[in-house]
């Protein structure tokens, strides 16, 4: 720290030993800047802004401009305007000096705007360039329109347009009541399709439940018979025990049966046997029958429940249809209407430009106008004396701490 204000303080020194060597430089430098300034010729500068008109395109009626900015700049700056500018002006230039004195650019973000800056030292002849060269320039662009431009065949033009509007516009209102039928059409058979789906599902779905109770009440009907059946059979077999037993104790008894009783017992014993295979045949043939009949209910539920699977499915797949027939509907509505609105603003624009074209001269309508007159300017803008002295001094003073430090360092090397 005691090290930077011992520096510090060296340096203060230094210019404070020196500064009448500082004031001196920075008294003759402003001085000499302050009267060159004075001395340098003031330059005025005028200013015109020009809006590039627009040629009207026969054959598409679109509207371009008559030429760009930069064909605009080379156009003014080129050797024959400026040529005769010299000699119409009678200006005191050479042709090199006075492109110098012209600067003509497009204004910034915008398409059609060129700003003519003509920097000299009078005001009144920066204002008279100025006009000068937007005069020519308005000349020339109405000669292109002029030359590019009919008005008879844009007018011809406008009406091809205005009539191929109007023809579809009215292919637009016949087309769109016309597939708003074919689609309200379509959503109507859809929608009777769904309702017959829906009476035939009922009648369809009743009869499968009818014939599911019919081989239900059948199939309980053979169950009794055959339960019967067997209950009848379990009689006939205790039956036909019974009657063996009692021939053999009769067999084993000391009297002797008649042939009269043994034929009446065995003639029982094979009533019985006859009557019990008949019971067998009859079941075997309930139960192959039974079978049958349960085969016949589990297809009838199956077809049952594919025939509900296949009709929701069919449900679905209609309405599904129905959704995409009603969006495809709405969206043709609504692209429709769109087109209808894009269509008819084409229609009052083309309407309202061939009125214009029709009461004034086409190379009247978009033509090149100038948008900011050049004015005579009070103040030069060249040379700026106060910035002049002001860099000057701030200059000498810079180069005064330079030199004071050189010297100090070259009189530390003598000692």
């Amino acid at each position: 720290m005691e090290e930077q204000d011992v520096h510090l303080r060296d340096y203060i020194r230094v210019i404070w030993k020196r500064k009448k060597t500082i004031l001196l430089l920075f008294f003759i430098a402003v001085v000499a800047s302050a009267v060159v300034s004075f001395l340098l010729p003031p330059v005025y500068e005028a200013t015109l802004g020009i809006k590039i008109g627009d040629i009207i395109d026969v054959d598409t009626l679109e509207k371009e401009l008559i030429e760009s900015p930069i064909a605009t700049s080379q156009f003014l700056k080129g050797p024959q305007i400026l040529i005769e500018a010299i000699k119409e002006l009678e200006l005191p230039y050479t042709l090199e000096e006075f492109r110098k004195k012209i600067l003509i650019e497009p204004v910034r973000e915008t398409e059609d705007l060129v700003e003519i800056k003509v920097d000299v030292n009078s005001p009144g002849e920066a204002v008279s360039i100025a006009n000068y060269l937007g005069t020519k320039l308005l000349e020339r662009h109405e000669g292109i329109k002029k030359l590019y431009e009919n008005k008879e065949e844009i007018l011809a033009r406008y009406d091809g347009q205005i009539r191929d509007i109007s023809q579809e516009l009215d292919e637009i209102d016949k087309n769109k009541v016309t597939i708003i039928a074919g689609y309200d059409e379509q959503i109507k058979n859809i929608n009777v399709q769904l309702d017959e789906i829906d009476k035939n599902k009922v009648t369809i779905i009743a009869g499968y439940d009818e014939n599911i109770q019919s081989i239900n009440n059948q199939l309980t009907l053979l169950g009794n018979e055959i339960d019967n059946s067997n209950k009848e059979k379990v009689k006939l077999g205790d039956a036909a025990e019974a009657l063996s037993r009692e021939i053999e104790k009769r067999m084993e008894s000391p009297e002797a049966l008649s042939d009269a009783e043994a034929s009446v017992l065995v003639g029982r014993l094979e009533g019985i046997e006859s009557r019990w295979e008949s019971y067998s045949i009859d079941i075997a043939e309930k139960e192959k029958r039974y079978a049958n009949l349960m085969e016949r209910l589990r297809e009838t539920q199956l077809e049952k429940i594919e025939f509900e699977k296949t009709k929701d499915q069919r449900y679905d797949a209609l309405l599904g249809e129905m959704r995409t027939i009603e969006q495809e509907s709405t969206k043709f509505q609504r692209t429709k209407e769109q087109r209808y609105d894009t269509l008819n603003a084409e229609l009052r624009e083309a309407q309202l430009e061939k009125t214009r074209l029709e009461r004034i001269d086409s190379v009247e309508m978009y033509n090149t106008e100038i948008l900011v007159a050049a004015e005579e300017p009070k103040v030069p803008v060249k040379p700026n004396k106060l910035l002049n002295v002001a860099v000057t001094g701030v200059m000498s003073l810079l180069f005064g701490l330079i030199l004071v430090f050189f010297l100090e360092s070259l009189g530390k090397e003598k000692e």
